[in-house]
């Protein structure tokens, strides 16, 4: 189980991601009216409330369970086919979308489809097949952005639907087909025991991913209720610019929860485990940060004009999304270590509550930047619950250097939001590297872990820490 490598092959799917869904938006809003848009945006909706509401048994408790055996050599095809039948058990509440518009009835083969990748994915991620999974999804990304242009040249939802339910259909038998290979024939288990011990075990999560699913459409719905389509626009287009940097870091966070899992059912220290992880991606993070917004801020002023009213708002968005990555990383080693997760329901509900209450207050007065001060708050509480409850657990400890670090989190974002012209960045960048060397943050023990999880085609990444750190 190799964290570097697996990010790599993780980060190929997020960067096809991003390249060819842009593309395709880009495409899509030129050349089509915004009823079709709509459509669209409604399918994407359904995903979201399917992985929310229709994900019983949460991902990340499959995952941390298939490590485990993974790790112990006891994986058997019994208990992968008892996981792969809870989306069976799942496919008649699907049924309800038989009460919506034509279009929507369609939809439901293809959420049945993503329900069930997911499922696979979050399995093949325990079992170490993040080149498979890289594989497929790349695949799929292809056809669901890619070939669904056809669908958009000719502006028949209809279609587009079907080319999402081939690219589904390929996905999951790909999936199928590298998991047979790995431990047999497969075909799903109804062990209704077996799933009920995991979902009662993951329902905290399961609450709290449907409680999250409000306090991060919150902001929008009550800009779109309160101020109108075009401030929508505007806020959700800062949104989209304001998340890649959070996405990206989305797939080495995608990665610790197995490697966590399978080195703590080796018996590894989790606390070990979460400092070193912990203090090597908050210098990534910075660094993502301090790059990512004049980059961001230029790309706006340049190539989107009618969009600069909503630079402070993708400002603050960056900020809120993406500064405090290290910290709800260290989720990962709470759930590898099996500590209680009823907390995250109460964080999740909290968050969901505030978001809905801070954004009716701030919105009608300040326009849109209330809905993105709204996410900042959100964001802090949300990371000092996590920071504490991780240390309250002893799966993390705060020592000087990530003590130092935490110092850092609110200094780099007050400088973003009221002193940074763009072109200061460079000191600020500066400042941060300084920083890290002064403190030691990086230790040359982490290195030679580091060290000894790169590929020979990466060791230069190592020279380049050194200098850095």
């Amino acid at each position: 189980m190799n964290p570097i490598k697996n990010t790599l092959k993780s980060l190929s799917v997020t960067t096809t991601n991003v390249i060819v869904a842009l593309i395709f938006f880009i495409i899509t809003a030129k050349i089509t009216n915004p009823e079709f848009f709509g459509k669209v945006a409604i399918i994407q909706l359904l995903e979201v409330v399917t992985s929310a509401f229709f994900y019983f048994i949460p991902g990340q408790i499959i995952t941390r369970e298939i490590s485990y055996l993974y790790a112990r050599k006891e994986i058997s095809k019994s208990v992968i086919g008892k996981f792969l039948s809870f989306p069976f058990l799942v496919l008649p509440l699907f049924l309800i979308l038989l009460l919506f518009p034509n279009y929507v009835k369609l939809t439901i083969p293809y959420l049945f489809l993503y329900l069930l990748n997911g499922v696979m994915g979050s399995i093949m991620v325990g079992m170490d097949m993040f080149t498979e999974t890289a594989i497929t999804g790349n695949i799929f990304l292809i056809i669901r952005w890619g070939i669904s242009i056809i669908a958009v040249l000719s502006h028949n939802i209809y279609l587009f639907i079907e080319i999402w339910t081939l690219g589904g259909i390929i996905s999951v038998s790909m999936n199928y087909a590298f998991l047979s290979r790995k431990v047999g024939l497969i075909l799903p288990s109804f062990d209704f025991a077996f799933l009920f011990k995991h979902f009662k075990e993951g329902l905290p999560l399961y609450l709290s991913s449907s409680a999250t699913f409000l306090s991060s459409q919150g902001d929008r719905v009550t800009t779109a209720y309160l101020l109108g389509s075009y401030y929508l626009g505007l806020y959700q287009f800062s949104a989209l610019v304001a998340g890649v940097p959070s996405m990206v870091l989305g797939a080495l966070g995608g990665v610790l929860l197995p490697t966590a899992s399978f080195y703590k059912a080796l018996g590894k220290d989790e606390k070990k485990m979460s400092s070193i992880s912990f203090r090597v991606l908050s210098l990534i993070t910075f660094l993502a940060v301090i790059i990512s917004i004049p980059t961001a801020v230029l790309v706006v002023e340049k190539f989107f004009p009618a969009y600069i009213s909503g630079i402070k708002v993708l400002i603050l968005l960056l900020l809120a999304t993406t500064l405090p990555f290290p910290i709800g990383s260290l989720t990962n080693f709470i759930i590898a270590a099996k500590k209680s997760l009823r907390p995250f329901l109460i964080l999740s509900l909290l968050n969901g509550g505030l978001v809905l209450l801070t954004s009716f207050l701030l919105i009608p007065r300040i326009g849109i930047i209330g809905g993105a001060i709204s996410q900042a708050i959100v964001s802090t509480i949300s990371s000092s619950f996590v920071l504490v409850y991780a240390l309250k657990e002893d799966t993390f400890v705060l020592g000087k250097r990530e003590s130092a670090i935490l110092f850092m989190m609110p200094l780099i974002a007050f400088y973003e939001v009221f002193v940074d012209p763009p072109y200061l960045d460079f000191l600020l960048l500066l400042s941060v590297i300084l920083l890290f060397k002064t403190f030691r943050i990086i230790t040359a023990e982490d290195m030679k872990l580091i060290d000894s999880f790169l590929p020979s085609k990466l060791k230069f990444i190592i020279s380049l820490m050194k200098a850095i750190s």
